[in-house]
């Protein structure tokens, strides 16, 4: 009896050269030798794990190669995911495409290995590009697109760097700066200034400790009883937190301008928000990112009140916070010093 077989009718987004055409639509399945049937790439690998079950006693199945772009197509299909995991997901597929890795058939220890040592990447970025790999790997075993298990891939060793916040002077000092920017945020708004929505980022961050994505997406309804009231899109954990009243002041003064409700999505994109603080933070010599923001919110509610940094954060973990978001030079939570040589 022939072996009941699926391969691609077409292929997108694979390098010249590769075999592959440039269109990916759909895949035909063919069965027996008698019947075919055409079936839409998003359920693929239903169709694939279905003939997988069917025949694995037997061993006469056999599944064609599935391209790691459908395999994250069926990974995602089963599961929800913030919006942040599925964009990194389809950032690790792109760049192992661009390495070579384009198919299950290609996820070997060898290659794995040799995609994650040309990664010109930080260690810690490249286990986070490792760990979201290998996850894709044995959701393509488990499921039978590959008969290779997912072992012998290099551990990378990530060590995080101390965290480091922003003092309460460094904070005013860019508070200052961004109320004097007058330059325009964007053609498509008129009479918009940067000083009308830098100095709302700052403050509104610093107070809630909300990651950038979170800010980014804030709207009218998200703001109750000077409260921030919001899903965090990385964890799906609800969150409150409260602003102080400069904050308060100028969302209101911002939400009056907003044409859509949202507190800041309709003046900037994701992509101009990032450039203008990369920008602004070296206007004025001052070293970090606008993840800054809630780590120093978090180190100084740690200062307040001792333990208090984790609850502000949203974690499960409290190991958490002292590892990634509080700075110990400004909470002064060191160990005691021996006694002076002179």
């Amino acid at each position: 009896m022939p072996s009941p077989k699926i391969f691609p009718a077409a292929d997108q987004g694979c390098p010249r050269g590769s075999g592959y055409s440039a269109v990916r639509k759909e895949y035909r399945v063919v069965r027996f030798g008698l019947s075919i049937e055409r079936v839409p790439r998003p359920i693929i690998a239903a169709v694939a794990a279905k003939d997988a079950r069917q025949y694995r006693e037997v061993l006469v199945y056999e599944v064609a190669q599935m391209l790691l772009a459908d395999l994250l197509d069926v990974y995602l299909s089963e599961r929800e995911a913030s919006p942040r995991y599925i964009e990194s997901l389809n950032r690790t597929v792109r760049r192992a495409r661009e390495c070579g890795l384009l198919d299950t058939s290609q996820l070997l220890p060898e290659k794995a290995n040799e995609f994650l040592s040309r990664l010109p990447l930080a260690a810690v970025t490249r286990a986070n590009i490792r760990r979201e790999l290998l996850t894709l790997w044995r959701f393509a075993f488990e499921n039978s697109y590959t008969d290779v298990p997912p072992l012998r891939v290099c551990r990378i060793k990530a060590t995080p760097p101390p965290p480091r916040a922003w003092s309460l002077d460094t904070l005013r000092k860019l508070l200052a700066a961004a109320e004097q920017d007058v330059r325009p945020v964007s053609q498509r708004c008129p009479g918009l200034l940067w000083r009308d929505v830098l100095p709302c980022w700052i403050v509104v961050g610093y107070d809630t400790g909300l990651r950038f994505s979170d800010l980014l997406h804030l709207h009218r309804e998200n703001i109750v009883n000077g409260c921030v009231i919001c899903t965090a899109q990385k964890t799906g954990k609800f969150t409150v937190r409260a602003i102080s009243p400069a904050g308060r002041e100028y969302v209101s003064q911002l939400l009056e301008k907003s044409r859509d409700g949202t507190l800041f999505r309709w003046a900037v994109s994701r992509r101009r928000a990032l450039r203008k603080w990369k920008d602004f933070l070296r206007e004025q010599e001052v070293v970090g990112s606008s993840r800054w923001l809630r780590r120093s919110g978090a180190t100084y509610v740690e200062i307040n009140r001792k333990g208090e940094a984790q609850r502000f954060l949203g974690h499960s973990n409290a190991a958490l916070a002292n590892r990634h978001y509080v700075d110990q030079t400004l909470t002064m939570d060191v160990p005691a010093s021996p006694p002076p040589l002179r």
